[in-house]
């Protein structure tokens, strides 16, 4: 799953993750929100009751437009679209996908469009969610996120996808005694598969003068005033801690363009 919804212009890069994997020989059962979720967490819509709908991936693309159709990619690779978060993607995958738990080896989140670093990001993250959630549920997890929202060529996000991959491969055979999740970013740069990889700590994040919301308006209801807000974020605060940040914390990593 992701938090960016279906393929689009705001997901770009989950449906050649997808094909990258089952290419690599992985098989994958996919179920993501119906809509973009970001900045949702581990959210769950208590007491909201959840439709899952089956869709062929065949009906997205990248650029909204739709790609033939093939029966064969349609009957073995279904997608169910939720109209839920990340974590709960994550709880229908597991537990209600006609498999065990057991069945898998391991809870992919991702790719975000745009990277998940610092304390502020990864807490907040949809992405980062829905592979807490897999982590809550026994499962070894990645959170995975490629670090840009501006529009990349179709080579750069193939050799991205084979650079997750490759990564996530070698975290599973050598997956460290004591981690339940991996949050991987990837830089969206020419020579990605010859960048280095950085294991990394978050780097401390805090708002202090920057917000996520902006005053519009106000207004009378009921003899009371009411205020209204905007999703506005100011974001001096990310932009100090990113020039704080020293060796071997994430925003540093990103700003060097290292796999971390």
């Amino acid at each position: 799953m992701n938090d960016d919804g279906p393929p689009s212009k705001v997901s770009p890069y989950f449906r050649p993750f997808i094909d990258t994997l089952h290419a690599a020989g992985h098989s994958t059962h996919v179920v993501i929100p119906d809509s973009p979720l970001s900045w949702i967490g581990k959210a769950h819509a208590v007491g909201k009751s959840l439709t899952a709908t089956p869709v062929c991936p065949d009906d997205f693309s990248a650029q909204d437009d739709r790609v033939p159709h093939s029966e064969e990619n349609c009957l073995k690779h279904q997608w169910l679209l939720l109209n839920g978060a990340p974590a709960s993607c994550t709880q229908v995958g597991l537990f209600h996908s006609g498999m065990a738990p057991s069945d898998f080896d391991l809870v992919v989140s991702g790719p975000n469009h745009g990277p998940n670093a610092s304390t502020i990001y990864n807490l907040s993250s949809g992405t980062v969610g829905g592979a807490l959630e897999g982590a809550l549920c026994g499962k070894r997890s990645v959170a995975l996120s490629f670090g840009s929202k501006d529009v990349q060529p179709s080579g750069l996000i193939k050799s991205a996808c084979r650079r997750a991959v490759q990564l996530i491969e070698n975290l599973e055979r050598n997956w460290s005694e004591g981690v339940e999740l991996y949050n991987i970013n990837v830089p969206m740069v020419p020579d990605i598969s010859d960048q280095a990889i950085y294991f990394i700590v978050p780097t401390k994040a805090y708002w202090t003068q920057g917000s996520l919301f902006k005053a519009i308006d106000h207004a009378e209801v009921k003899s009371r005033r009411v205020l209204q807000f905007r999703w506005a974020p100011d974001m001096p605060d990310m932009k100090r801690a990113a020039e704080r940040s020293v060796e071997g914390e994430d925003l540093w990593a990103s700003k060097n363009g290292f796999v971390r």
